[in-house]
């Protein structure tokens, strides 16, 4: 099974590379994964806003500690407590959470895509990619939530 950084490599953003990698990690079904988790690349809509690597984290997170209905507010309380947790983990080792501040560009702007490839930004997604994967990794080797 393939992990993160070579989802990446195969052509799917960083969310989706994220999230499938994770999820051959948790032996979960990863049939919808792409279609889930594409619109959250490049900072989710190719905003710039939250970085899709840590969107795609934040989403194996939930489906290993996320709750399946309504009434389990418990573990929904439990699972906002390590989210934050997480990100501030994140903040703490790439600097930002958010896309923009990781690459220097908004990809929806004009020349976004092409300012993207000739400065070759995929390579430090890819790097963004391990360390969040990485760090994701710690936090579902957890028992439970905090």
């Amino acid at each position: 099974m393939p992990n993160a950084c070579e989802y990446h490599d195969m052509g799917f953003n960083c969310c989706e590379s994220v999230l499938s990698g994770l999820c051959d990690y948790l032996g979960e079904d990863t049939k919808l994964v792409p279609r889930i988790a594409t619109g959250f690349g490049g900072g989710v809509g190719h905003t710039g806003d939250i970085c899709g690597a840590v969107s795609g984290a934040i989403m194996a997170l939930g489906i290993k500690f996320g709750r399946s209905s309504a009434d389990e507010k418990e573990k929904r309380d439990r699972l906002y407590l390590m989210v934050e947790e997480f990100l501030e983990h994140v903040r703490k080792e790439l600097g930002s959470i958010d896309c923009f501040d990781l690459i220097g560009i908004k990809l929806n702007a004009v020349d976004g895509m092409k300012v993207y490839r000739e400065n070759k930004l995929g390579k430090k997604c890819h790097r963004i990619i391990e360390q969040v994967d990485e760090l994701a990794r710690k936090f579902l080797e957890r028992e439970t939530t905090p």
